[in-house]
Parts: C-alpha cells; structure tokens; sequence
C-alpha cells in the first residue's frame, strides 16, 4: 500500500509541476520548436568565379531553400534547379551547349518574378537536406556525420549550420573529405546576411564559395514550392529543351 501510495505522490507532482509551470517556461519551449526561417525562399546569387577563364565576368545562381520544424528540429532542403516556364535571359547555346548559364547578372523579368511568386517550381533531382538541431537565439546545427571505418576509406559528408547575427543570420554549408591517412579537405559556401527588411521576408548579403566565387545573394519568401509534372522530374534540362525546340519546330513548318 505504501508503495502504491508513494508511486501516486510521484505522479500528482509531476503533473501538477507541469500543470503549474511558469508561463515564461512554456513560452521558451514553444519559442524552442519553431523558427522565423520557416517556410519557402527563392535564392538568387550573382558572383564572380576567379579560377575561370573570365573572372571578371558576372555569372548568376539561382535555387529553392525550404525550411521547416519537424519536432524539436529544423528540416532544411535546398533545390538547385528551378524551372520557369520563360527562361529568357538565363541561358544560351553555346559551344554545343544549348543550356549554357548566360554571363550576366540575371534578374527575373516580370512574368518569371510572377512565377516565384506564385510558389517557384523545382526539380527533386539533386536536392539535399539536413536536420538541425538548436533554435534562433543560439542557432541551428546539423547532427550526425558520417563515421570512416580504416585509413584507406574515404569518407565524406556535409555540415550545415545558421549562426544568428546582428544583420539576421549566416548560413554555412562545409563539405568534409578524406581519411586517416590523408587528412581532410574542406570545401566551404557561406551566405552572409548584411540587411533584412524588417517583415523577414527577404535577406542580402555576401557569398563566398572557398574564396574562389564570390559576390552578393538575395533570399525572399515566397509561396509553398509547386513541383514539376512526373515527366518533367525525369527527363533533363537539356533533353526538355531539345524536346520544347523540336515541337516549336513542328509547329512553323505545318
């Protein structure tokens, strides 16, 4: 009976320890399971790459990032191809290459901003995510990495991390390579915020890709992304527009 009893005590007082607790306790979980960064962000970069033939010329990016809380952590996807049903300005034949990135600092024209607006569309291929771990006062980290198992294993893995700043926030992409037996290799991506607006909804600042490319990147907050029809997913850049050329071609000569 007795231990019946004390098994009941134990019971009541946690409950009434979590029934009780203080409101600025609560607050700070809650505030814990969730992120200002939640949601959909059109990334654009316009840099310049010094280990090319023409390091003086503007070259562009552009990619989907998406952030959402999943528990008590926050799931981070980044999109490398975006698809727009205009691609003027973005890319050109050149050299046998019909989907040659033009060297500009690419801006999306009215009908292609109304695309993002709308919800940008993305292809899954080549997409990569990562879970973090930690908040928006200390900051976010990925968790786990990949473990080598003997000297002559390479091994690899990526490293993603948000450090809140003055301006908003930095955002650190570092690629791990190597073994025991020859040390390792970093590559590292930077994102470094300089302004925001001050809804949030869009960030600027500065990008560095191992000191070799770099220039400035713009993020905005945009509609839930919007995925490519199944048979647009499987087919590539170049044979879509092989295959859009070949029909506008069919279409002049009937």
């Amino acid at each position: 009976m007795a231990g019946r009893l004390g098994s009941t005590s134990i019971f009541l007082f946690v409950f009434a320890s979590l029934l009780f607790a203080p409101a600025s306790a609560l607050a700070k979980s809650a505030k814990d399971r969730s992120s200002k960064l939640e949601g959909t962000w059109f990334v654009l970069v316009h840099y310049r790459d010094v280990q090319t033939a023409n390091p003086d010329a503007d070259r562009w990016l552009d990619k989907v990032w998406t952030f959402e809380m999943r528990g008590s952590r926050l799931h981070w996807v980044e999109y490398p191809i975006v698809f727009f049903e205009s691609q003027a300005g973005r890319f050109e034949a050149y050299k046998g290459n019909p989907r040659s990135r033009v060297l500009a600092s690419w801006e999306p024209n009215a009908s292609q901003q109304k695309e993002i607006d709308g919800g940008p569309r993305v292809n899954s291929r080549g997409s990569q995510s990562k879970s973090l771990r930690g908040n928006d006062e200390r900051g976010w980290k990925t968790v786990g990495r990949s473990r080598v198992s003997g000297a002559n294993v390479v091994g690899y893995h990526e490293d993603w991390s948000i450090e809140p700043t003055s301006a908003g926030y930095s955002f650190t992409m570092r690629e791990v390579m190597g073994n025991a037996a020859t040390g390792t290799d970093d590559g590292l991506t930077q994102y470094e915020v300089e302004e925001a607006d001050e809804a949030g909804n869009e960030y600027r600042g500065r990008f560095d890709r191992d000191g070799t490319r770099t220039g400035r990147f713009r993020m905005t907050r945009t509609a839930p992304i919007r995925s490519l029809e199944s048979s647009d997913e499987d087919e590539s850049v170049n044979k879509r527009h092989l295959r859009k050329n070949a029909n506008r071609f069919m279409r002049i000569t009937e």
